[in-house]
């Protein structure tokens, strides 16, 4: 004869054995502290006027109460409430900030608010989602946002760190993204290809950059990003490695670059940090370079700049955003696709890379490893006459009739 839990109770009841309203009771009472005891933060008592019991609770909500007991209902309210995807997604954030710098920290808020905030996901029971429930609102999002390759599998990153910390945490028992990956959901992206004119500066533009630049030297020989825009030009360097050069990095050997200007985005200051590689690189010098650097030695010696910043004007060191900006307008000035100093930093490499240069010797030059290199920042910069010089040259010796 087979009983079930009901029918045992009840008849524990009726022998007088238990009395089930007391064991009802007694479940609460077990409940409530279970809840209690989730509860990692602090709860104190205020001094002086504001005597409330206070907690901040896990979403970072901080509860006042004028009694301990109310206090600790809603502490009780919120644990014993399904955990939703949101609320494991905050858990995860409480330790992986502190793993991060500010800038990252800035990045997961900024993505939050676009990915998840105020969606149906972020609030689903995190132990109802399914592979389904993941699929579904990946797909949506994607096409929702126009999302390219790359911000897609930065959703589908923070995504999966969630449930992986959900798991480690014994929050549910399995990864419902577990048999998903990224490349699942790129046939729904956008394909984002800027065209050569945009990549690059091409010769044409390249020549009426470079002549603007000498013009501006005459009329305003104190606007010293002009100056930076041309270094950008003849080494390829990244716009903060440009910012951060200090005088003292400057050798007839070269130019040695072993720090970047950042900008934290929280405290909006600009700060100097590591190269992007974290890696230090010798730069070599020429008579372009040298001679350039004697221009901008000898404009902010005129001026009253000189500092140990290479880079600077009356307010100190000319920070990165300034000099970008500076490409910008003078491509504008000149009638020209708009490019930055990225594009700059692009058409170098392919320049020389097109021109035989090793993979390798243009990674260091550049300040990369090879296969960043190779798969962003080397493009075909020949003009079509090249093209046709170079198919003439291999073809004029075959037995052909002319």
């Amino acid at each position: 004869m087979n009983i079930n839990a009901n029918e045992t109770l009840q008849y524990l009841s009726n022998a007088g054995i238990i009395n089930i309203e007391q064991v009802q009771k007694d479940v609460e009472i077990m409940k409530k502290n279970e809840c209690l005891k989730m509860h990692k933060n602090p709860i104190w008592q205020g001094q002086g006027k504001d005597t409330r019991w206070k907690t901040r609770l896990p979403n970072g909500k901080m509860i006042a109460k004028k009694r301990k007991e109310d206090l600790e209902k809603v502490i009780i309210q919120y644990y014993s409430a399904p955990l939703t995807f949101d609320d494991l997604y905050r858990h995860w954030r409480k330790s992986q900030d502190q793993m991060v710098s500010d800038n990252t920290t800035y990045k997961y808020d900024t993505d939050y608010k676009r990915y998840y905030q105020d969606t149906a996901f972020s609030k689903m029971d995190i132990t109802k989602i399914t592979e389904e429930n993941v699929k579904i609102f990946i797909r949506t999002t994607v096409g929702r946002l126009n999302l390219c390759k790359s911000a897609c599998k930065t959703l589908f990153g923070y995504t999966n760190n969630v449930f992986k910390s959900a798991m480690i945490n014994h929050y549910i028992s399995e990864n419902p993204m577990q048999y998903l990956s990224p490349k699942f959901f790129y046939q729904y992206c956008t394909e984002k290809q800027k065209s050569k004119e945009k990549t690059l500066v091409l010769d044409k533009d390249m020549v009426l950059l470079c002549e603007q630049l000498q013009e501006d030297y005459k009329n305003q020989p104190e606007y010293i990003p002009s100056y930076a825009v041309e270094l950008a030009i003849l080494t390829g360097m990244r716009v903060g490695e440009i910012a951060a050069l200090t005088w003292d990095s400057i050798s007839k050997d070269g130019i040695l670059i072993n720090k970047s200007e950042k900008y934290n985005c929280k405290t909006n200051t600009y700060f100097i940090d590591a190269t992007k590689n974290k890696k230090e690189r010798l730069f070599p010098m020429c008579n372009e370079i040298s001679n350039l650097l004697d221009k901008v030695k000898k404009a902010e010696l005129q001026n009253g700049y000189i500092c140990e910043w290479v880079f600077a004007n009356e307010d100190g060191r000319v920070h990165a955003p300034v000099i970008s900006s500076c490409i910008k307008n003078k491509c504008r000035q000149l009638g020209i696709e708009e490019r930055g100093i990225h594009a700059l930093r692009k058409t170098f490499n392919s320049k020389i890379r097109n021109i035989g240069v090793a993979p390798t010797v243009a990674a260091t030059l550049l300040g990369h490893s090879v296969e960043v290199n190779q798969k962003y920042y080397t493009f075909d910069v020949t003009s079509n006459d090249e093209k046709k010089e170079i198919v003439s040259l291999i073809n004029e010796n075959l037995p052909l009739a002319k």
